[in-house]
């Protein structure tokens, strides 16, 4: 199988980047184990700025957390029941949840989804 770059981290070297999210998301499905719920792979760390692909099969989920900047989830494919406090939100393929920083909540894959996350660096 040839590698493709898009499973690499990528530092800015210039300018701007372009990312194939289409062929990432692809190329992340085949290296998903059965045997785990998720995987993930850094798009982009920049500068304060990290972007994620996570794939998690059904059922998987990331713990309750909170990052120290702000954070966006975009369900990519899928569809994912995030928990913000007492709050539950459902949260299909197209939509994009935001968070404030140190804002603590979890994610669980109602189905196999696909989701990008962004993390910016936190407030000086």
């Amino acid at each position: 199988m040839t590698e493709h770059t898009y499973l690499r981290t990528h530092d800015l070297a210039a300018e701007h980047l372009l990312i194939d999210l289409g062929e990432a998301v692809t190329e992340l499905h085949g290296l998903v184990p059965d045997s785990q719920d998720r995987s993930a792979v850094t798009l982009v760390k920049q500068g304060g700025l990290s972007v994620v692909l996570t794939h998690l099969h059904a059922g998987g989920t990331l713990a309750e957390h909170s990052a120290p900047g702000a954070t966006t989830v975009q369900v990519l494919d899928g569809h994912v029941r995030i928990r913000v406090g007492d709050d539950t939100i459902e949260v299909p393929a197209g939509r994009l949840v935001a968070f404030d920083a140190r804002v603590r909540h979890s994610v669980e894959a109602l189905e196999d989804s696909v989701l990008l996350l962004t993390l910016a660096q936190a407030p000086a």
